[in-house]
């Protein structure tokens, strides 16, 4: 069934909201030794775990904010349908699943994060949803970019897939974030 370009909007931005929030309750209910104290499996820290979404958003930020900043005002391009490029959807389908994946290298956090990681994550969120509401009238399927893992590659994702995307790894962090402080509480 296709899906339009607004309803996907709503779904992600509905979807983000919540994630935001429930990720925001679990980190600013650990005290700063809980926030970096890595599981028994020896996975993680939800610190760490918070870092690497930093560092994955830095990468997709300032390219980002240009392809927004340069694409036009379409009026229609709310009611077009929405389809995702193969990488996009390769991308948020690996993603999606349960099973253990490694981060590309670019993407590794730091052993320690970084001071404040909660709040610069919080604030990196809220940004992107705020990159979203912006381009709702812009042509979420004409606008592309490379996908900061694969810098050189000729194939591109739409600015759907970056949105999809970004839902769907907050969303698997949170799954991890969530086991990792029932470990540790």
């Amino acid at each position: 069934m296709p899906l339009l370009q607004r309803d996907l909007h709503e779904q992600l931005r509905t979807e983000s909201l919540s994630l935001h929030q429930r990720i925001a309750t679990l980190a600013r209910g650990l005290d700063p030794e809980q926030l970096v104290r890595r599981p028994a499996s020896k996975g993680w820290s939800v610190g760490e775990v918070l870092e690497h979404l930093c560092v994955a958003d830095e990468l997709y930020a300032k390219p980002l904010a240009t392809l927004i900043h340069r694409a036009h005002f379409d009026a229609a391009a709310p009611l077009r349908e929405w389809r995702p490029t193969r990488l996009g959807r390769f991308i948020a389908g690996a993603l999606a699943k349960p099973r253990k994946m490694k981060a590309p290298g670019r993407m590794r956090p730091a052993p320690t994060p970084r001071n404040g990681v909660v709040e610069d994550f919080l604030t990196r969120d809220s940004r992107l949803l705020h990159r979203m509401d912006e381009s709702r009238s812009l042509d979420w399927v004409d606008l592309r970019l490379s996908p900061p893992i694969f810098p050189m590659s000729l194939f591109k994702i739409n600015l759907g897939d970056v949105f999809n995307i970004h839902v769907v790894h907050v969303r698997r962090h949170l799954a991890q974030m969530e086991r990792v402080a029932g470990e540790i509480q």
